[in-house]
């Protein structure tokens, strides 16, 4: 318990070397112990003083664990991330856009400040298009992924390291599948990648994951 103190996490818990292996084992561990059983996982850290605390937490929260359990029973968690490339969606609204399109023919006859004050515009249009095509994009692929699921969740958007400068996320979306619609439900993430791709959108899948996303909150969950 020394090295998971209270004290010890606190400071550890920035330090990315620390931290990065051991949530990997822990990771590793629940989905171990997924191929056998169904699990509700815990965050990394969630650590308890004693015996008795598990046993308080389990009396206290039976109803919710037993409905847990009963609504995962025979299902998986499957992730969708959805990717926008800016720049070539860009060009579609250049060319379909209605609030874009007389912009810019006015600019091909402007003078020198008339242009600047018309690219504002014209640019200030490209975003609101850009915007309001993938809000409505990522709600309806999100709705009908959903069609092929128990449940759904969409997550906070993040940005990783790994993907290109110009790319964006635009959907972080948990799905509680049942096994037996899998494939299908993996068909229909293909079916979307393949049909968005030329406008400059990307979307993938990954999975099982351990259903975090649709466990109880028991409040603090340190442990205690």
């Amino acid at each position: 318990m020394k090295e998971f103190g209270a004290s010890a996490l606190e400071q550890r818990m920035g330090n990315l070397e620390w931290i990065a292996p051991r949530v990997l084992i822990h990771e590793r561990v629940i989905e171990k112990i997924m191929e056998a059983y169904p699990v509700m996982p815990t965050r990394f850290c969630t650590i308890f003083a004693d015996r008795e605390r598990i046993e308080e937490i389990l009396r206290l929260h039976h109803v919710e664990i037993t409905h847990f359990f009963s609504d995962i029973a025979d299902k998986e968690e499957w992730g969708v991330k959805g990717y926008i490339d800016g720049s070539q969606l860009q060009k579609a609204i250049k060319g379909l856009s209605p609030a874009v399109q007389p912009v810019a023919e006015k600019l091909k006859e402007a003078s020198p400040g008339q242009a600047y004050l018309l690219r504002k515009k014209r640019d200030l249009a490209i975003k609101d298009g850009l915007n309001g095509m993938t809000l409505k994009i990522t709600e309806k692929v999100f709705q009908d992924l959903l069609a092929h699921a128990v449940m759904g969740v969409k997550n906070k958007l993040f940005k990783l390291e790994e993907h290109k400068e110009r790319e964006e996320m635009i959907l972080n979306a948990a799905f509680l599948v049942l096994k037996s619609d899998v494939r299908i439900f993996r068909g229909k993430v293909k079916e979307t990648e393949e049909k968005y791709h030329s406008r400059g959108l990307a979307f993938s899948v990954t999975g099982p994951w351990p259903p975090y996303n649709f466990c109880p909150v028991f409040g603090d969950e340190s442990g205690g």
